[in-house]
């Protein structure tokens, strides 16, 4: 796997097809996480738009600039400091019962969740492919709270 790409919901002005691309995922030093999404605007055929802009010959360096700010990329980040979630893993505030730091919520992630989650794993199983996975998770998770 070379990175990390997933389909999200659509843009909800235009209902542009859109994507998110992994870009960091850091632990900093009292174990707080920080997330960053890119954001990806694309075509029907999956195509980023972006990318289709900066290609076509028929536009004017005005047009293709114009194009280029509204369709750029946008880099979202994310981070578990200050944010509480419930017992599924849903953001929360922090004065609702039973509301925990997210932090905590990720560090008593175990083997058996991921596997009620669905996903298959095996003495072979990549720790790799556990940490892609988790990531993956959390961009659909930001996703469904309207984060991205």
């Amino acid at each position: 796997m070379d990175f990390i790409k997933l389909p999200i919901s659509t843009e909800l002005v235009t209902g542009f097809k859109r994507q998110a691309k992994h870009e960091s995922f850091v632990i900093l030093p009292d174990l707080q996480m920080v997330q960053q999404v890119r954001v990806i605007t694309v075509d029907a055929a999956g195509h980023p738009l972006l990318e289709r802009i900066l290609a076509d010959d028929s536009l004017s360096a005005e047009q293709r600039q114009a194009l280029g700010q509204r369709y750029a990329d946008q880099i979202v980040t994310r981070q578990t400091t200050g944010a509480f979630v419930d017992t599924t893993g849903l953001v929360v505030e922090p004065r609702e019962p039973g509301a925990i730091p997210q932090r905590s919520f990720f560090q008593a992630i175990t083997l058996g969740d991921l596997k009620k989650q669905g996903l298959t794993i095996t003495d072979k199983t990549t720790v790799a492919s556990l940490i892609y996975a988790l990531i993956g998770q959390e961009i659909t998770n930001i996703d469904n709270r309207g984060g991205l």
